[in-house]
């Protein structure tokens, strides 16, 4: 096997503090495989989502490489200790804010972690390091060694709003400032290794967006947003099967479980069909059965996008949208890898002004949120 241009450099001298922010798709498994293969590999750990951890074990194989691949819970149960190096996939699901009260175990224990062991190698991966806060990164660098002090980082990008500026607030609070995005950005810049895939390739191939629109009936008395969301994803079924009949393997992404689970059972009834949402068990087996199918649909869960290759497919169907940036763009990343590149369409199902609000918000690289739903902004 042979190195892309961009992962040469792990290979060899690298330093121990990696923060590897590269686009779904470019490699990152094969660089912190080789990163940890140079002298940093006698006893390390590799913590990763639950349904990649054969994938990341494929990896280490492949490349000669020693190391323990932990879920993000056993990480959580494993009691502190320095291994050689340590890996986070998707470290961005390690980034709640560590020092304003709304933290998370897993991010508390990471911190822990490298604060206990400072001089420990460690390396984090995501596409995305941002995921809808300026603590997102905060944490990130806390991981790595670089210690700011959390109240002159909220100063940089938070400013506090009291209800009778901000309606929706009941008590003064600490929001994000308007510009905040871009400032970060340059912060980013300064510690993290950024690749992007038209960075790496000459000619990216195309990807067409095509919005549908689908006729749907609302209840009078639908009024709370989820209602009328879910009122939304009545009519979508034949439209999904249209789309089927042209491709021969598809992807279809929705937000709710129960809709997952309804799309499946019809599907499944015309074509191979496999299933992945929050409940089910083995999910890593199922995407890589779905991977190796000739024919097939592969209905999954809007937040689940994460980690898994579907670059067998080349059409994804959002019958439901992600409410998160994060989880929306993972998805999209899954049909676009770097040994596989092909042209890709990504369909639109809009039901109606729900929809289309959690669509334009997303694509603006805004996070929706139901409780500021607006019912006349379309």
């Amino acid at each position: 096997m042979k190195l892309l241009e961009h992962q040469v450099k792990y290979a060899r001298g690298y330093p121990d503090k990696a923060f590897l922010v590269h686009e779904g798709g470019t490699g990152k498994t094969v660089c912190a495989s080789v990163w940890l293969r140079d002298g940093r590999d006698a006893d390390a750990v590799v913590v990763c989502p639950k349904r990649i951890v054969r994938k990341w074990k494929g990896s280490l194989k492949d490349w000669q490489t020693k190391a323990t691949v932990l879920t993000k819970d056993e990480f959580k149960k494993t009691p502190l200790k320095r291994w050689s190096a340590v890996v986070f996939d998707e470290s961005d699901e390690f980034a709640a804010p560590l020092f304003c009260g709304k933290g998370s175990q897993l991010a508390d224990h990471a911190y822990n972690l490298v604060r206990e062991y400072p001089d420990m190698p460690v390396a984090l991966l995501t596409a995305t390091p941002i995921r809808s806060t300026p603590w997102n990164l905060h944490t990130q660098l806390c991981l790595l060694g670089k210690y700011v002090e959390w109240k002159e980082w909220r100063a940089r990008f938070f400013e506090l709003k009291y209800p009778s500026e901000l309606p929706y607030l009941v008590r003064p609070s600490w929001v994000e400032k308007y510009y905040w995005r871009e400032d970060i950005r340059k912060e980013l810049e300064k510690h993290a290794d950024i690749v992007l895939l038209k960075d790496i390739v000459d000619d990216v191939p195309a990807v067409e967006e095509i919005e549908i629109p689908i006729k749907t009936l609302i209840p009078k008395d639908a009024l709370d947003f989820h209602d009328v969301h879910r009122a939304e994803q009545v009519n979508k079924l034949p439209e999904i099967k249209a789309i089927g009949k042209e491709y021969r393997k598809v992807i279809v992404v929705a937000y709710y479980t129960e809709q997952v689970e309804a799309i499946a059972k019809e599907l499944k009834k015309e074509r191979q069909t496999f299933m992945v949402h929050g409940k089910v068990k083995k999910q890593e087996e199922i995407l890589e059965a779905a991977a190796q199918s000739d024919e097939c649909y592969l209905v999954i869960q809007a937040s689940l996008g994460a980690g898994f290759d579907g670059d067998s497919f080349s059409d994804v169907v959002f019958a439901s949208m992600a409410f998160a940036v994060r989880d929306f763009a993972q998805m999209k990343y899954r049909v676009r890898r770097i040994h596989n590149l092909h042209p890709v369409r990504y369909h639109f199902l809009l039901g109606g002004r729900c929809d289309r609000q959690v669509l334009k918000n997303v694509k603006a690289g805004k996070n929706f949120v139901p409780s500021e739903w607006d019912p006349y902004d379309a």
